[in-house]
C-alpha cells in the first residue's frame, strides 16, 4: 500500500475515474489507484468524478481501508461518503 492511507483529515483530489479504479492524488501530488464504494452509510451516493476533492474521516490501516467524504466547493462535506481500498502508487509518467 506504499505509504497509504494518510492520516484522518487529509484531503485527497479524485484525479481520474477508470472502470474499476479512481487515481487520486495526495497534498504532495502523488498518485494512487484505488478501488472506491460508497460506504454502507451512503449508499444512494453519485460516483466519484474528476476534480472531486475527499477529506479522509477514518483510516484503518489494518485492512487497508480508508473511508473519505467528498466535500462541495465551499468545502463543506456533503454528507456521500466512500471507502477507498486496494492502494498502489501509480506511474509518474501516467497521464491524468
Amino acid at each position: 500500500m506504499e505509504d497509504y492511507p494518510r492520516q484522518k483529515g487529509a484531503l485527497v483530489t479524485v484525479v481520474a475515474v477508470e472502470e474499476s479504479h479512481v487515481v487520486v492524488a495526495d497534498a504532495d501530488s502523488v498518485r494512487y489507484h484505488a478501488r472506491a464504494i460508497p460506504s454502507r452509510a451512503s449508499l444512494e451516493a453519485e460516483p466519484l468524478k474528476p476534480g472531486d476533492v475527499l477529506i479522509v474521516n477514518h483510516v484503518n490501516p489494518v485492512d487497508g481501508l480508508t473511508v473519505v467524504e467528498r466535500l462541495t466547493t465551499m468545502g463543506q462535506r456533503d454528507g456521500s461518503q466512500y471507502e477507498l481500498f486496494d492502494y498502489q502508487l501509480a506511474s509518474k509518467s501516467e497521464p491524468a
